[in-house]
């Protein structure tokens, strides 16, 4: 297993050396870990989600925010002030199950054994819709609440030799921002519900990021 701390980085750069660690989990067939973070405020995109349709551009322009496609799936996640993971394994890594929804859960497991040993009384959350176009609108099966609200939001993609499956945990949340730079929605209704949805972690970043570390590098060794 390789774990890397990286400085915060481009978008373009953070979702370049997620698709590079993809790469390189099929060819060297080990586990790839990777913390880092955003230098501006940056939206990332569903590789299906088209911007022209999603994005206000030009408020984005406007206000210095920048854009990038992801390699996986989902909707549209904002990215600033947060801790951002991604694991790259084998698809025969030990343990790895088959099911997408099993995946997550498998992989998303030092994450939540971290907030646990943070001090914070996570749970697995239930399966609920989502009819925004925003990725923390409602919490699926795999993924993690405190108190009713997800503090993760994460995506996965598969190919037929390795899976990749980065994602968020919010340390500052900035809806207002988020709504007014996509399309097609009620602004006011999407805050409330990502306020609704969502929460900040009330525990420092330093003492998780320790945490996470220590539960990844016993997880996948």
């Amino acid at each position: 297993m390789k774990l890397y701390l990286d400085p915060p980085m481009s978008g373009q750069d953070n979702m370049a050396k997620d698709i590079e660690m993809l790469k390189r989990a099929r060819e060297q067939r080990e586990a790839l870990i990777r913390i880092y973070s955003w230098d501006r405020p940056t939206i990332s995109l569903g590789y299906f989600q088209k911007p022209e349709k999603i994005l206000k551009l030009e408020v984005l322009e406007k206000y210095g925010i920048n854009w990038v496609k992801r390699p996986t799936g989902g909707r549209a996640v904002w990215h600033h002030k947060e801790i951002t993971y991604a694991v790259a394994l084998p698809v025969d890594y030990p343990s790895l199950p088959e099911g997408v929804t099993s995946a997550y859960r498998f992989i998303s497991e030092p994450i939540y054994k971290a907030f646990i040993k943070s001090g914070l009384p996570v749970k697995w959350a239930r399966q609920e819709q989502n009819l925004t176009e925003a990725c923390f609108g409602a919490p699926a099966r795999h993924e993690i609440i405190y108190n009713g609200h997800k503090v993760v939001g994460s995506a996965q993609r598969r190919t037929s030799e390795a899976i990749l499956q980065h994602g968020s945990i919010l340390l500052a949340a900035q809806p207002e921002i988020f709504a007014a730079c996509l399309q097609g929605i009620n602004e006011e209704l999407l805050v409330k519900q990502l306020r609704y949805r969502t929460i900040t972690i009330p525990i420092p970043s330093t003492k998780l990021k320790k945490y996470l570390i220590a539960e990844f590098r016993r997880y996948f060794v």
